[in-house]
């Protein structure tokens, strides 16, 4: 995956397989699996999302869409038709894949609108204007409506000027600043943010800069803000780091790299900004979930229902082909001409204020996300494992957990997880309090009413500490957990390996490390957990956790812990030395030091 060609044959085998499917059975109803807003909305999915590539190299090549893939558009927007779309409701997911044909119309005419009759014309253009006559939740589905407004537009339709200034106005109320938007909820900022907000407010910028030339401009200022900020979630291999909802969508991590190159706009040079894209594409077709021909299953680098939220369906994973829009380019342009680079030198530790993290990059294909703050209050499925957990990593993903009763299925990694020695564990969710520093990121939690957790996480380069204030009027039990990692089949490498000592566990797969060591509080030594397979949204293999027990009494109770994830093992003499003090927590490493304050 290097050249336009490669790019190419690359959307040409999933349409391919889209066209065939469609031609052998006039249907792409997938019998093995649904969504929440059933089987025949996930059809018009499966259709019209590949189109975010298909359309894009039709563009640059001059021609119409893949002409099964018109047909059925043509009889989906025709209200004669058996295979008619339908009439939306408020809230509707249908809203959503509008999306792709507003963008169509503002390509070449030759991509979708030169090749429909006028009556096939007026029956694209009665469909598409639903969206100006259904409610949409108040978040980034607003830009749906706009780009479909500013597509009819472009082919002659008088715009709807108040439900378009309504949803602009409704975009700019979720701007939070420095290039950051939440989405809907106002403790909610994952790559909605990149592949929602500003994805289509660079298409709005590009296709608008004449028309609405001012809002063109900030579009584009706050672009080149969030790029400073986003590009710390990328690694150098290519990967990006795995946060929030869904993540089905694969390679839309990159679609925001995809959409400055589309419009010209270089918050870095262009050789830096292709070199983001492609190699995370090559991430990506390395994965065992890439398969040529086919449809993208459900799940992250593999086939998994497990981690999946209710809108998710076989077709919904062509959203990734956002990123791909880069096809759009001619064969001549600067983004196909030049040569890839690296990263740009990136700061080893970065706060990201707006996004509530702290980025901390020990080499430059590792990348750690601290956060504390993030929910959505949509309270899809796993919800707290996606966004709640205490540090989020390119090399060892994060656990979605089977259910919340016994730890192994549980699978508690990067994550304080609470119980009434009855094996049914609570975790951390809501925050009630945060506090963001560039050294640490304090939270306060209730996992339950009467009981407050006030946790600080102190990154070091390799190491991080984490500080647990625990108020409670109960007695619990506490399994502390590390970073996981697939649990080998035959374990070759010599340092590879379980280790259970009285206060640490530490594990290897000969690649991965992991470890945690008690520095005040935990007992019955260190654990490691073998998780049920399926957990870890990077490998499918059961994982290893190293873990820390410890018995919370009624009352005040303190634990503190640090723990270790990298490829190299662990240098134990390493470890920061914890101290407490009146007035907060010091902790000493080397020549170096960190003193934290109480927070409150």
């Amino acid at each position: 995956m290097q050249t336009k060609n490669d790019v190419e044959k690359f959307i040409q085998s999933y349409v391919g397989h889209v066209e065939k499917k469609l031609h052998n059975e006039n249907q792409l109803i997938f019998d093995y699996t649904d969504t929440a807003y059933g089987k025949g909305i996930t059809e018009i999915e499966s259709i019209l999302r590949p189109l975010w590539g298909e359309a894009s190299l039709a563009h640059s090549e001059n021609r119409s869409i893949n002409q099964t893939i018109l047909n059925k558009i043509t009889k989906g927007i025709d209200p004669s038709s058996a295979e008619y779309w339908g009439i939306l409701n408020d809230k509707d997911q249908r809203a959503v894949e509008m999306a792709v044909l507003g963008y169509s119309l503002l390509l070449n005419e030759t991509v979708l609108w030169n090749n429909l009759t006028i009556k096939q014309q007026e029956h694209l253009v009665d469909w598409l204007q639903q969206v100006n006559h259904i409610s949409l939740p108040n978040n980034n589905w607003h830009f749906f409506r706009i780009i479909v407004n500013i597509g009819l537009e472009n082919v002659g339709v008088p715009l709807n000027t108040e439900k378009q200034n309504e949803s602009l106005q409704i975009i700019e109320s979720l701007y939070l600043g420095n290039g950051w938007y939440a989405d809907g909820s106002p403790n909610q900022m994952d790559y909605y943010v990149s592949f929602g907000f500003h994805f289509f407010s660079l298409l709005y910028a590009y296709f608008m800069k004449e028309k609405d030339a001012k809002r063109a401009k900030t579009y584009k200022e706050r672009a080149l803000l969030f790029a400073d900020d986003f590009i710390y979630w990328f690694s150098s291999k290519g990967d990006a780091v795995p946060f929030g909802r869904s993540m089905t969508y694969k390679f839309a991590q990159s679609a925001f790299w995809s959409a400055l190159a589309f419009c010209d706009i270089k918050p870095f040079r262009i050789e830096i900004i292709k070199g983001i894209i492609l190699r995370n594409l090559r991430w990506w077709v390395k994965q065992p979930i890439i398969e040529y021909n086919a449809f993208l299953p459900i799940g992250y680098a593999y086939q998994n229902l497990i981690m999946a939220e209710g809108y998710n369906s076989p077709g919904s994973s062509f959203w990734a082909f956002k990123a791909l829009i880069i096809t759009a380019l001619s064969k001549d342009h600067t983004f196909w001409k030049a040569n890839e680079e690296d990263l740009p030198l990136l700061r080893g530790k970065k706060l990201l204020k707006e996004a509530r993290m702290l980025s901390i990059r020990p080499e430059s294909d590792q990348v750690y996300l601290y956060t504390s703050g993030q929910y959505s209050k949509t309270e899809h499925l796993h919800n707290a494992e996606k966004y709640a957990k205490f540090v989020y990593s390119n090399l060892f993903g994060f656990n979605i957990a089977h259910s919340n009763y016994l730890r192994s299925q549980m699978a508690g990694d990067s994550m304080l997880s609470l119980s009434e020695y009855d094996n049914l564990f609570r975790f951390r969710r809501e925050c009630t309090q945060i506090s963001l520093h560039e050294n640490y990121i304090f939270s306060e939690w209730y996992p339950w009413r009467d009981v407050q957790i006030r946790t600080y996480l102190i990154p070091f380069k390799y190491w991080h500490i984490r500080i647990h204030e625990i108020r409670s009027t109960r007695n619990l039990q506490g399994i502390e957990g590390a970073f996981s990692i697939p649990k080998p089949d035959v374990l070759k490498d010599t340092n590879a390996g379980i280790h259970e000592e009285e206060n640490r566990s530490y594990v290897s797969d000969g690649n991965l490390y992991s470890a945690i060591i008690n520095l005040h509080g935990y007992d019955n030594g260190g654990k490691v957990i073998t998780t049920e397979p399926n957990t870890n949204i990077l490998t499918s293999n059961p994982s290893l956790l190293p873990s820390l027990e410890a018995n919370i009494s009624q009352g005040n109770n303190l634990l503190v812990s640090a723990i270790y994830g990298g490829t190299q093992p662990p240098v134990f003499e390493n470890v920061p030395r914890f101290f407490q003090e009146r007035y907060g927590f010091r902790m000493v490493q080397r020549e170096s030091e960190t003193f934290v304050k109480k927070e409150g």
